[in-house]
């Protein structure tokens, strides 16, 4: 960064590149929800000493870690040749006796980054339980940011079709993300909704059908 800005910003030092430095990895830690590696720390500890820009990114990592904990990795199924209205009965018979919870996001979408990083510990609950949590989105997502994004989510990911995706929005009647899908162990649909209603209830929502 310095090598391409010093010229033009007219300083090679300072806030301004501590900030830019920070703000990658942030980005990690805050959007990809991904731990730093060794290295990483150890150019942290180099650049910021013990500065509180260091601290502040220590401090972020240890709430990821403790999260990584409860997140499997993710897992991509391509069903582009699917047609729309097949979407969701050939996601959900892959799920056979488990309960399905659907969540259609965009990567673009704040309430829906906002309501998975307010759903992880809880997600965590049902490890080894029979529940099963489906992500969907499509292009509006960009494909690789999508790909980054998915690490710090875990679980299955579909990267739905133009056409797929409108299908899917129009059969359920959804007209805003994030919206959910809620099947019983039998496949049923049992409760749709939009905005996502916080921990407690999706919970015992889930229980529910357990």
């Amino acid at each position: 960064m310095k090598a391409v800005l010093s010229d033009l910003v007219g300083f090679d030092n300072g806030p301004y590149y501590d900030i830019l430095a920070a703000n990658a990895y942030a980005r990690q830690l805050n959007e990809e929800v991904r731990p730093l590696t060794e290295k990483q720390k150890e150019h942290i500890t180099d650049y910021w000493k013990n500065g509180e820009i260091a601290k502040i990114l220590f401090r972020k990592n240890q709430q990821v870690v403790e999260l990584d904990k409860f997140i499997s990795p993710a897992v991509v199924i391509d069903i582009s040749s699917v047609s729309g209205d097949k979407v969701m009965e050939t996601i959900v018979v892959k799920h056979k006796n488990k309960v399905v919870l659907v969540d259609l996001w965009a990567t673009w979408c704040g309430l829906c980054l906002e309501a998975m990083n307010k759903f992880k510990s809880t997600k965590g609950d049902f490890q080894d339980k029979d529940v099963a949590f489906v992500y969907l989105t499509n292009s509006t997502s960009p494909r690789k940011r999508w790909e980054e994004k998915i690490k710090g989510i875990g679980s299955e990911h579909y990267y739905l079709t133009a056409t797929q995706w409108e299908y899917t929005m129009n059969q359920f009647g959804f007209e805003a993300i994030p919206a959910y899908l809620l099947y019983n162990k039998e496949g049923v649909l049992i409760k749709k909704f939009t905005g996502f209603p916080g921990n407690d209830e999706v919970k015992e929502m889930i229980n529910g059908l357990l």
